[in-house]
């Protein structure tokens, strides 16, 4: 459904997405007791949000104090990135450096597969984000193509401290399903992280329904876990999908987005935060 980003001012950053990305509020509010207590930060009630670009792959920013909190981007354990498919990655790139996105990695072919063009942008208030181009791919991957300059989010990028067990936990929770395990050269990956030039990352799909991912990259031993503020991290926060079932344990969520859909939060073994959301 959506990817939820934290940031220390929700004003500021809504002005640099809609400049940068042309991404625009469908729908805002404020978080309720009920769902900050899901959250399980309670400190986030009353906290203005916004959903940018629609539901179905929209990008959620969450006014937080831990947005101020964020460490290097790329650079910690947990949710790492968000993924905008786009029609042109330089087009795309270039616009959001105008606006006050910072430049992390220029827009070049992937290690991966090299009809994937990508450039990697740090958002203002906090987390990161890879514009990609995937119109020339044709490969196993089922993957959501642009049809207009900058779409929706389709990827959801996971620094991992251990790949196999965060896979794992979600194969065996049916969320998706493996498709692709291999060591690839990432040069903004080798920047953030402070590796050698020859230095691969482990990294693996985990195919989800509608032309998106799940995508696991394991980091090195050693590298810190995320942020938080009272229970709520810094930067790229919260994933949520759909289901075509409510979740074993969901409870309805009155409140836009949800609107009445059931929800249940959980976390990867290694801490980052997932939410499903029943149809």
């Amino acid at each position: 459904l959506w990817i939820t980003l934290s940031t220390p001012d929700l004003d500021v950053s809504l002005s640099a997405w809609a400049a940068g990305l042309g991404l625009t509020v469908v729908e805002q509010g404020v978080v309720s007791d009920r769902l900050a207590g899901a959250y399980g930060a309670p400190a986030l009630s009353g906290a203005r949000w916004a959903l940018l670009g629609g539901r179905l792959g929209g990008i959620r920013l969450i006014e937080s104090a831990a947005g101020a909190e964020e460490d290097a981007p790329l650079a910690s354990r947990g949710w790492a990135a968000a993924e905008l498919s786009v029609a042109d990655a330089d087009a795309a790139c270039g616009r959001a450096i105008g606006a006050g996105f910072r430049a992390l990695g220029a827009p070049r072919p992937l290690g991966s597969n090299p009809a994937i063009r990508a450039g990697q942008v740090a958002v203002p208030g906090g987390g990161a984000l890879y514009l990609t181009d995937i119109r020339a791919y044709d490969g196993p991957l089922d993957l959501w193509r642009a049809a207009r300059a900058v779409d929706r989010a389709f990827i959801a990028v996971l620094a991992s401290g251990d790949l196999d067990r965060d896979r794992d936990w979600l194969e065996a929770e049916s969320v998706g399903a493996r498709v692709t395990d291999r060591p690839v050269k990432v040069p903004v990956l080798q920047d953030s992280l402070g590796l050698e030039e020859d230095e691969t990352i482990r990294i693996s799909s985990v195919q989800l329904e509608g032309g998106c991912l799940i995508e696991i990259d394991a980091y090195p031993e050693g590298t810190p876990q995320r942020r938080t503020r009272e229970g709520w991290p810094a930067g790229v926060a919260m994933v949520t999908l759909a289901t075509a079932s409510a979740p074993d344990g969901a409870r309805p969520c009155p409140e836009p987005p949800y609107d009445g859909r059931a929800a249940r939060v959980d976390r990867l073994p290694g801490g980052a935060m997932l939410e499903r959301v029943g149809p």
